[in-house]
């Protein structure tokens, strides 16, 4: 998930094991969690000894010091906005529609998802001075094994916890979830271990009102809605998903990244695994499966320039077991791969989180970039997305040739995801660990000596700021009116954009007129507005009319080729639950 080597390791999956869940098939073995490195790479004879001396650590640097350790692009500044003991172990993150911040907590990573009650958890952040720092902190539900992912919906959320996915709502105004039910359920089903860097991730809204997920390397076999008419159970090995969070129903999408996925502002899919750092997806796997004559090159395309395994500019010390491991690898005391030609760091082993920016904070310049961290180097990379025939390149920016967008001395520094946010800006959450690493990945001798639980108790959250930049009023769309919220599908900012689709979706306003056609008709003055999906959910399941056709017809090739499918899907799916989209 967040570190090295996950192709070196047999991928693991997770049966239902808490009474949330619905049992998966008997036949099924319960998933091993703990495995030592002998047993994931093999032997190659006895280990060598090494003491403590010979691993020395590096400490943490406390709140109050850490903006000292980094080193940020000319023009931006970074900002703490929280920190333990407000937060603890963030791996992703979701605003609400009032600027309220969800915090998924894996306080059990990497090794303690079989304690009871389970560790992880779910935090509730405000800001209720409106001054760009959170300062009230609210547990919002807890007893969660390994949670990876979360997204907003109809005053609660969805967190994914495998094997589950479950719905979380506070029905009372306490802070606290009161009403917590499992929607789906058999993600990493059919594998016998449980690997803790291929869980389901990165949920996300899509322009057909889909949330949209990673499966992880394991995905499932037998994935399947629990509702009475959720449909058949899904196989979701390799395959990404999205479900209607209305009908509870779930379709295969094409997908097999590890941690991160995201879509620009026209709806163009990317996703990142450890050790190649930005990969987009081309087409859907449905449309290569209509004829079964044909054999489809893969739909993920690896697009970085400069490779998958990028260099990059580290700025911290290598940690010591690093480099005791890395030598046993080279001279094969150890089995296990050995890349960048011998090298502990310099490259991309831990690239996670993958996300395309889209607020309005930095300028245009900034729009459509695509930001990366790299967990173990404790660095965030920025790529430029430009043309390339049907898909793009990926391109290091020209002014950060020989440096990194954010890097930090600090080894603790794991930026392991990203949100665009409220105001405009790119939010990391920093897990804040010492060590960030598979511990099937870590020879038993060296492991010894190493604490794989130092820091849970320790995180932070950041954001990017430009140099000028002005605290500003953030929208509480939570209130706003229907024609408020379609006059905001115009934002500037594209979470703005996105949250103002999902609560009109919410809504089913049928009373109000389709006053989205203006917009749409001037040819959406924001790349990736979709005035036809919202028109479908203000008129209670029309198809788009013959405007929205030309409108999208007229806009910019890669817009109407991916949000017409969706404004299509939009109309049928508000009546009748999600149907495939046209094409």
């Amino acid at each position: 998930m967040f570190a090295y080597r996950l192709r070196d390791l047999v991928p693991a999956a997770l049966v239902c094991t808490t009474g949330l869940s619905m049992a998966l098939s008997a036949a099924q073995p319960a998933p091993k969690t703990r495995v030592t490195y002998s047993e994931a790479y093999g032997k190659n004879g006895a280990q060598p000894e090494v003491t403590a001396k010979d691993l020395p650590h590096f400490p943490p640097v406390e709140p109050a010091k850490v903006l000292e350790t980094f080193q940020v692009k000319k023009g931006f500044r970074i900002e703490l906005v929280a920190a333990e003991p407000l937060v603890t172990s963030p791996v992703t993150m979701a605003f609400d529609e009032n600027g309220r911040l969800y915090v998924v907590e894996m306080v059990d990573y990497s090794e303690r998802r079989e304690e009871t009650p389970h560790l992880g958890r779910i935090r509730l952040l405000e800001d209720t001075d409106g001054d760009g720092k959170f300062d009230k902190s609210t547990i919002f539900a807890d007893n969660l094994p390994w949670p990876t992912a979360i997204i907003c919906y109809n005053g609660g959320v969805f967190v994914g916890a495998t094997p589950d996915i479950i719905w979380l709502k506070d029905t009372k105004g306490t802070g606290k979830a009161d009403e917590r039910k499992v929607v789906f359920t058999g993600f990493g089903s059919g594998a016998a271990r449980l690997n803790v860097q291929a869980l389901i991730n990165s949920f996300n809204w899509g322009l057909d009102n889909r949330i949209h997920g990673a499966t992880g390397p394991i995905g499932g076999n037998e994935v399947r809605s629990t509702a009475t008419n959720g449909g058949p159970a899904l196989d979701l090995r390799g395959r990404d998903f999205a479900f209607d969070p209305r009908s509870m129903r779930i379709q295969a999408e094409a997908g097999g990244g590890q941690y991160g996925l995201s879509f620009d502002s026209v709806g163009r899919k990317f996703v990142c695994s450890n050790s190649d750092h930005l990969q987009m997806l081309l087409f859907d796997a449905r449309y290569a499966g209509r004829n079964p004559a044909f054999a489809m090159p893969s739909p993920r395309l690896s697009i970085a320039e400069d490779g998958p395994a990028a260099e990059v500019f580290r700025i911290s010390p290598d940690e010591p077991w690093r480099i005791v491991r890395t030598r046993w690898r080279i001279s094969g005391v150890v089995p296990g791969m050995v890349e960048g030609g011998g090298r502990v760091s310099g490259y991309f082993t831990g690239a996670t989180g993958a996300t395309i920016y889209r607020g309005n904070a930095y300028g245009p310049a900034f729009v459509d970039n695509a930001f990366i961290g790299d967990a173990g180097g404790n660095l965030v990379h920025r790529k430029v997305l430009l043309p390339n025939g049907v898909a793009l390149t990926a391109r290091r920016p020209a002014d950060e040739q020989n440096m990194e967008f954010v890097a930090s001395r600090d080894t603790w520094f794991r930026p392991v995801h990203f949100q665009n946010a409220p105001d405009g800006c790119l939010y990391i959450a920093d897990m804040y660990r010492e060590v960030i690493e598979h511990p099937w990945s870590i020879p038993e001798a060296i492991k010894k000596h190493i604490d794989l639980n130092s820091g849970h108790d320790r995180g932070r959250i950041y954001r990017i700021v430009p140099e000028n930049f002005q605290q500003p009023k953030l929208p509480k769309l939570g209130s706003a009116t229907t024609a408020q919220l379609v006059a905001n599908l115009d934002s500037a900012n594209g979470w703005t954009r996105d949250t103002a689709a999902r609560l009109l979706y919410e809504r089913q306003d049928a009373r109000h007129p389709a006053s989205d056609c203006g917009a749409v008709r001037r040819g959406r003055a924001r790349a990736g507005t979709c005035g036809a999906p919202v028109r479908a959910s203000l008129d209670g399941g029309a198809r788009c009319g013959a405007v929205e056709r030309q409108a999208a017809r007229h806009d910019q090739g890669n817009f109407a080729a991916r949000a017409l499918p969706a404004c299509l899907h939009a109309g049928r799916g508000a009546q009748s639950g999600p149907a495939r989209r046209a094409g």
